[in-house]
């Protein structure tokens, strides 16, 4: 049943719009790793460390070489053309945006195409605005900046944790797993 309210749909990229390869790098690492190796991302997409303060403490947390978590950070991501058919489709009747924890422009700069920026009517990216999900923070600055309320709002990401933040202030939310559940969600909310 379509939920009247929705008014904007945003869309966290890695592991929505593409795969996550990060998430399947840190999932390789021994467990007692895996905190620290997030935590470091974190600080790397908040902006707060350099990219090779990130490379180093890398290679010293894990023992990896360098060369080889650049190649992990900047790999070609496949896109997921069916959500992105899936947002043509939202195109006109919803605000839309993309809300990322990422370290650089790359979202705009070498993954999207012109035509495909336009489907958004804007990007909340973590090192631009120096906020990163969970923080509720960056979720209402992304409602604000497309002038709607966060209740209005259905928040689509990867992550439970960042499903549940967006929950918890009062957004709607889904947990991409695959194409086939996310849509069986998403129209139920929104056609």
């Amino acid at each position: 049943m379509k939920d009247n309210k929705i008014q904007a749909v945003i869309f966290d990229c890695f592991g929505v719009l593409t795969g996550d390869v990060w998430k399947e790098f840190v999932g390789s690492l021994p467990e007692d790793q895996r905190s620290n190796a997030r935590d470091l991302n974190r600080a790397l997409d908040k902006n707060v460390i350099s990219h090779d303060e990130f490379y180093q403490q890398i290679n010293q947390l894990t023992g990896r070489e360098v060369p080889m978590v650049e190649k992990i950070i900047t790999s070609d991501m496949h896109k997921n053309k069916e959500v992105f058919k899936y947002i043509q489709s939202l195109k006109g009747k919803y605000k839309l945006a993309v809300l990322s924890n990422v370290s650089t422009n790359w979202i705009r700069e070498q993954f999207l195409t012109p035509e495909e920026i336009s489907l958004f009517d804007d990007f909340v990216l973590s090192h631009e605005v120096g906020l990163i999900k969970p923080d509720p923070e960056i979720f209402k600055l992304a409602a604000k900046r497309l002038g709607v309320e966060v209740e209005d709002c259905l928040f689509i990401d990867d992550s439970p944790y960042n499903a549940q933040a967006a929950e918890n202030l009062g957004m709607k939310a889904i947990t991409y797993q695959n194409f086939s559940q996310f849509r069986s969600q998403a129209d139920k909310l929104l056609f």
